[in-house]
């Protein structure tokens, strides 16, 4: 029997599709065969046991979609003969992926899953995980009412000629069910449009249609900013290639890779990360650097890339690469300005290399060369430079060169005796008088260098100090301190205080450099705004110049932010909100000589630390009193004396009117002297005589006479009412009838109108003679007679506004600083109705504010206003808002002033409006990472937060220790809070290189936290990058 043959083998080969319907079992057999002979056998005997029991049973189990699920995968090794017929798998036999566990997400926390309602097809939500034994309610859900994420989609409607046709077609044209033939290319995978088998980008059952004839419109996404982004890249794109000399085109292509960023992001208006920053400077150097290979080579825009270039370099390249580049750099292009301020930025805030002295060289050198320079250099480009060198000498410790320096300029540039003509003669001259000792501007009985004495005696100080040694870190902060107290002005040869200190005796050779580096023929104004910028006081009002600007660099922001002071209870809450907000260390604004006088209009004048306030006022003393000053000084020294000496302020103010008794602006700035001292009635009489004065035929064409009368109606309506403010509107000549204003008579229509057109033909005037401040003013007191002729109604009175803030929109002037001050014009307007009338809707305030934020979203008056109207309705949380759209958008080029109120604004609010130490760190570390990445103020402000944070949690730390000896979590979270404290510290210590009064906080306020090993560091630090240090540790501290 064993030699017959078998043919088994014979047998026919089974059919393709007998071969698909048996491959489960295959797929079973040959995971079998894969397993070891003795597990197979076993589980070959449990299972026909299995069978065998079960055999009476001849029903079989309807198959489940698990079983089915199951099935569907299979070991095919042949493969199937369909996919060569059709080009593709079959995509109804592929299953799709699916995520394990239902919505958990591999390498996410067990406790998260996907939120199927809230997850977009462009962001997927992770949401906690809840216990199916205690779902959310429906009445009580925070999901139950949200819209479904996924957008309402329209069937499209498709339009033909056929479909033009209308009614006279006899049949309705249907998809048609003809196969198509199958090319040889459609059975590659690359020409394929279907997704492969192994993609997750199988279209949903809710995103195909129904009806297959029927077309959905394209989502509002696919037709809204993200395919004009799109396509403005790629047009600009062509366009650099088309003209690759035309500059705009490359800048236009820079600028608009920010709206490149947001593409992919569900909130396009969220500031871009510190990596996506960086990924931004990345591309844009890229395109610079292309633009200045094909741009041509015009100086002027090789210059323009060269400086954005190396703006964006900074974020990005190395510090070595960075040098390199820069030495390269000012050889080529020494001449600008510009491209000198930003390389001198590298060298102050390089913490590896920086050095004082270098530093200090590097400035010096960058004034020579545009001294001599055969360009034009501007100005106030020359002004900064000397402000920014002083600065970072003062904040070095050198705070007597600094100050000798602009008494040197001062003196040499607004005192000089008119009888010498030349220039070596005035140097010569002029060193004559520095070595003779004599008192120099700001000093005791400072006359100035043409009055002064050179032969008479020296000026000598009354200082006592003993310099000395210190044993420990405690003696050594306390007689640093007062070092720098005492020792803050230039010393002379014959003082026995720091006559062992070479750095506090000023020679002449010291400040040599700096006299000619300023043109002979600089305005005083000029200079003198300089020096208040130099002090960190406001400027000067009504000097309008580029200079302004530069009171908000971050560099020279050295005040802190300050606790909040006691609001007045008798105020209304709007009036306490608003003074709250208002009290913040940084404000930027217009000045104006009502802002100057009226300290509670807005903080202009702040504690100054590094500059005695009486040598400031010294100083404008002997600027104000010459004959050829500005009226300017004079309003500005009145109202520094009302600020800090106000006993002796009514006399300066008398004094100056001596010396000139026509001065209308002298007599405005005295009056409102009066009345902020709550001397109404000699303010009125002051007012009216100045008024009286006017003789001309015109009114209120004699210079400083309408700000005068302004002033006038503006104090009756703070002080005595609007009845008595209407009466003073129509008479521009100070005389009031007693009787009128006495029984509250409103005037007669006939004299309402004639100030009305008044007020118009003069607005209209100052329009076309370009005098855009008297328009203003005009504007101003047309809009309070028609508010307080019209029973204080606001509407009437801001269309008169609304039609000059059109006109200055139709000439291109709606950021202005013109514009800014009507912007603050019509801000006390709506503060004064809003603090007067009882009820006030807050979307009237609402609306007035927001189109002047968005012209000038960091000025602090408005957002002080804006502020404190939205304080009554925190839920919203608008002022947020607002600030991170228009006053901080990550699109627009922020403020120091906007951040500063930001973190304000964080601290002054409460736990239940939503300010948090999270919420106001967050808002630290965003300016930090933005503009105020090397602003001393900020930083130090930081630090004294995160102290303050430390005291709240450990006076919530009373109470006894655990028994077991363990940490509490209060106390884990204290050690926390102290570790970031350091942390912050050290972090600002990098920005920072050059700022001796930070580092000193590591000895006063952080002496607690800090270690001696950490001590004797910073002390070290501070020697190592060449910083003043008045007392020396001994060596057994050191």
């Amino acid at each position: 029997m064993s030699d017959v043959p078998k043919f088994a083998s014979f047998r026919p080969k089974p059919k393709a599709l007998e071969a698909s319907s048996k491959a489960p079992e295959t797929r079973e057999k040959t995971l079998q065969s894969d397993r070891p002979p003795k597990d197979n056998a076993l589980r070959t005997k449990s299972t026909k046991e299995r069978t065998s029991k079960t055999a009476p049973s001849k029903r079989k189990r309807s198959p489940t979609p698990e079983r089915e699920h199951a099935r569907s995968y299979f070991v095919d090794r042949k493969g199937d003969p369909a996919n060569l017929k059709y080009g593709s798998l079959d995509q109804r036999r592929v299953p799709q992926y699916r995520r394990y566990g239902g919505g958990y997400v591999l390498g996410i926390a067990g406790d998260r899953k996907i939120d199927r309602d809230l997850t977009t097809e462009k962001a997927m939500v992770l949401t906690p995980l809840t216990s199916s034994r205690r779902r959310e309610r429906v009445l009580t859900s925070k999901h139950a009412f949200k819209d479904d994420s996924r957008p309402t989609r329209f069937v499209k409607v498709k339009v033909d000629s056929e479909a033009n046709q209308g009614d006279a077609l006899d049949y309705m044209s249907l998809t048609g069910t003809k196969k198509r033939k199958i090319s040889v290319s459609s059975r590659l995978p690359a020409s394929r449009t279907e997704a492969e088998y192994r993609s997750t980008e199988h279209q949903s059952d809710s995103e195909a249609p129904s009806d297959p004839d029927a077309e959905y419109e394209s989502s509002p996404d696919e037709n809204g900013i993200h395919p004009e982004i799109i396509k403005k890249n790629s047009d600009l794109t062509q366009k650099t290639r088309q003209d690759p000399t035309n500059i705009q085109v490359w800048l236009d292509l820079a600028d608009h890779q920010e709206a490149m960023m947001s593409l992919g992001r569900t909130d396009p208006s969220t500031r871009l990360s510190v990596s996506d920053l960086r990924h931004l400077s990345d591309i844009k150097i890229s395109i610079y650097e292309e633009g200045l290979m094909k741009a041509g080579s015009s100086h002027e825009s090789q210059l323009q890339l060269q400086t954005l270039l190396m703006t964006e370099a900074a974020k990005y390249w190395a510090r070595d690469k960075l040098a390199k580049k820069w030495e390269e750099m000012m050889g080529q292009y020494s001449y600008s300005a510009e491209l000198w301020t930003k390389y001198l930025d590298f060298v102050q805030t390089s913490f590896v290399s920086f050095k004082y002295e270098y530093c200090r060289k590097a400035y010096n050198k960058c004034l020579k060369i545009l001294q001599s320079s055969k360009t034009i250099v501007a100005l106030e480009d020359l002004l900064y430079i000397i402000i920014r060198v002083t600065s970072m000498i003062q904040q070095a410790g050198y705070q007597e060169l600094s100050m000798a320096i602009w008494q040197a300029l001062l003196e040499f540039h607004l005192m000089q005796p008119r009888s010498v003509s030349d220039d070596e003669s005035r140097l010569s001259q002029f060193e004559e008088f520095w070595e003779s000792e004599v008192a120099r501007i700001g000093e005791n009985n400072a006359l100035g260098w043409r009055n002064s004495d050179i032969y008479g005696d020296p000026y000598v100080s009354n200082l006592r100090y003993t310099k000395s040694s210190a044993p420990n870190f405690e003696t050594f902060a306390t007689q640093e301190a007062e070092s720098i107290e005492k020792l803050k002005y230039a010393g002379r040869t014959t003082d026995d205080v720091g006559e062992d200190d070479p750095f506090h005796t000023i020679l002449y050779s010291d400040i040599e450099d700096y006299l000619p580096c300023l043109p002979c023929d600089t305005p005083p104004v000029l200079l003198v705004n300089a020096f208040l910028c130099f002090c960190q006081l406001p400027p000067l009002p009504r000097v309008r110049s580029d200079l302004q600007a530069r009171w908000l660099d971050p560099f020279l922001q050295r005040s802190s932010l300050h606790a909040s002071k006691t609001p007045n209870e008798d105020a209304t809450p709007f009036s306490q909100n608003l003074d709250r907000f208002r009290d913040c260390s940084v404000s930027s604004c217009q000045p104006s000589v009502d802002l100057l006088l009226d300290q509670g209009a807005c903080k202009v004048f702040e504690t100054f630390e590094h500059t005695d306030a009486a040598f400031i006022q010294r100083a404008l003393k002997l600027l104000a009193t010459d004959t050829g000053s500005d009226e300017a000084l004079g309003e500005y020294l009145l109202a520094f004396e009302l600020k800090y000496f106000p006993s002796e302020v009514l006399k300066t103010a008398k004094r100056l009117l001596r010396a000139r008794p026509t001065s209308f602006r002298l007599y405005n700035a005295y009056g409102l002297v009066e009345s902020t001292l709550g001397n109404s009635k000699r303010a009125d009489e002051v007012f009216r005589i100045a008024l009286s004065m006017n003789k001309a035929s015109t009114q209120f064409t004699a210079p400083g006479s309408l700000q005068l009368f302004h002033s006038w109606v503006w104090e009756a309506l703070d002080r005595e009412g609007k009845s008595v403010a209407l009466w003073r509107l129509i008479s521009p000549q100070g005389v009031l009838e007693e009787s009128s204003t006495a029984k509250n008579q409103q005037p007669d229509q006939s004299a309402l109108l004639r100030a009305r057109t008044m007020f118009t033909d003069m607005k209209d005037g100052s329009l076309l003679s370009r005098d855009y401040e008297s328009a203003v003013l005009h504007a101003s007191l047309l809009a309070l007679l028609t508010y307080l002729s019209s029973k204080a109604n606001p509407t009437p009175a801001l269309a008169i506004h609304d039609d000059l803030s059109n006109w200055f929109a139709a000439r291109e002037l709606s950021r202005s600083s013109t514009a800014e001050l009507h912007a603050q014009s019509i801000a006390r307007l709506v503060a004064y109705h809003a603090m007067t009338t009882p009820i006030i809707k807050p979307s009237f305030l609402r609306t007035v504010l927001e189109p002047l934020l968005a012209l000038f979203p960091s000025n602090t008056i408005l957002l002080s206003l804006y502020a404190s109207n939205e304080a009554r309705f925190p839920i919203d949380d608008r002022v947020r808002s607002i600030m991170r759209n228009e006053s901080l958008g990550w699109s627009k080029q922020s403020s120091i002033a906007a951040w500063f109120f930001a973190i304000n604004f964080e601290m002054r609010r409460s736990e239940v409006s939503g300010s948090t130490g999270h919420s106001v760190r967050a808002t630290f570390k965003r300016a930090e990472e933005d503009i105020g990445a090397y602003c001393p103020g900020l930083w130090k402000s930081h630090v004294i937060f995160e102290l303050e944070q430390v005291g709240k949690e450990k006076r919530r730390l009373m109470g006894r220790p655990r028994r077991d000896g363990k940490k509490s979590k209060r106390e884990v979270l204290v050690e926390e809070v102290e570790k970031r404290v350091k942390d912050t510290f050290f972090q600002g210590l990098t920005h920072l290189p050059w700022c001796k009064d930070y580092m000193m906080l590591a000895f006063t306020h952080l002496r607690g936290f800090l270690t001696d090993e950490e001590l004797r560091k910073m002390y070290h630090v501070l020697v190592e990058k060449e910083l003043r240090v008045y007392v020396e540790l001994e060596e057994s501290e050191a």
